[in-house]
């Protein structure tokens, strides 16, 4: 507790999202409506928990938010880790994105205080809603010492993630965030509990989020024009969601290796939800004849934290031989 206040002390930053969103009662339909001010107001059970300040960053959807968006968001992060007087920070977000921006802080501000992402699946609107408990739970997670040293948090549905692995597997349901890797931790009425280790890896100091580095998905007869205009495009890497453990058709293998003859950066990931993309086959578009020609291979990374990670270390500045460490250290 900071200071000795009585209540443990949390920063609440609210940045849109369904958890800020009214449900119009003619339609049924949902739309961002709610200030920070009101969303407080919504907290009022937590008062006898938690000493509550909100910053109110921006109100849009999750679909709405860029990289641009996340910098601003890491910059006013890293003033609050500064101060003396909070024990934990929470972020209320769209949930749309919640497996991009959480990831993207994790990579460029060092969590000397705790920062747990959250947001919910249903409006407070709603008979299923899950605003409430998601936002006490994260709260009451980011305020707990063994939180400390994790890096960025998500908390949803009783559950505890790390931004390094957490995807968003469902749609709608309020248990639609899952890991590969299983949950850290959860909460058993106000007792938080972890189930594994973690730690935050490293951090990347960013300006500008200014690289273009799009994501092309493999597909049964994918047209090939298609990478051949990305690669004659401006852009500055590309990632492949390819198949298995990181293969792609045979006809698109020449054109890869032109984009790395160009210096374009390209990565190639799994499209399978769980599982890793490494060097193993060994013929015209596998994986192990891809990464002869200088083709990144992602390790348990998909296709989203690729680009991220990758936009993060260029935009720090980093050179060829950290950029590839840094995705073969994920293997």
């Amino acid at each position: 507790m900071a200071n000795g206040n009585p209540l443990p002390r949390i920063v609440i930053y609210t940045t849109g999202g369904t958890i800020q969103c009214a449900k119009d009662e003619l339609s049924g339909k949902v739309s961002p409506a709610l200030t920070g001010v009101q969303i407080l107001e919504q907290l009022s059970p937590m008062k006898d928990h938690f000493s509550m300040e909100i910053i109110e960053l921006f109100n849009m959807p999750g679909s709405d938010l860029t990289l641009e968006n996340g910098l601003e968001l890491a910059r006013s992060l890293s003033l609050t880790q500064e101060r003396d007087d909070i024990d934990g920070i929470v972020v209320l977000q769209g949930t749309d994105t919640m497996d991009e921006i959480p990831f993207f802080i994790n990579v460029t501000v060092r969590c000397r205080i705790p920062i747990v992402f959250t947001g919910s699946m249903k409006s407070s609107y709603d008979f299923y809603s899950d605003a409430l408990g998601n936002v006490f739970g994260a709260a009451a997670v980011a305020c707990n010492p063994r939180s400390v040293g994790r890096g960025v948090l998500v908390y949803f549905n009783e559950t505890i993630f790390s931004a390094d692995d957490v995807n968003k597997y469902h749609s709608c349901r309020i248990d639609a965030f899952r890991s590969p890797l299983g949950p850290l931790g959860t909460i058993v009425e106000d007792r938080v509990r972890y189930y594994r280790s973690n730690t935050q890896k490293t951090v990347y100091p960013v300006e500008n989020v200014r690289y273009r580095v799009p994501i092309l998905k493999c597909y049964t007869g994918i047209e090939p024009d298609l990478f051949s205009f990305l690669i004659e495009s401006d852009i500055d890497g590309i990632v492949i969601e390819g198949y298995g453990t990181g293969n792609i058709p045979c006809y698109l293998s020449d054109p890869v290796k032109h984009a790395v003859e160009k210096g374009i950066y390209v990565i190639v990931t799994t499209r399978c939800v769980d599982g890793e993309s490494y060097a193993c086959y060994d013929y015209v578009g596998g994986g192990a004849q891809l990464e002869q020609f200088g083709v990144i291979l992602s390790g348990e990374l998909n296709a989203i934290k690729s680009r991220i990670l990758l936009i993060a270390m260029l935009s720090a500045g980093k050179s060829d031989a950290e950029i590839r460490k840094a995705f073969s250290d994920a293997l």
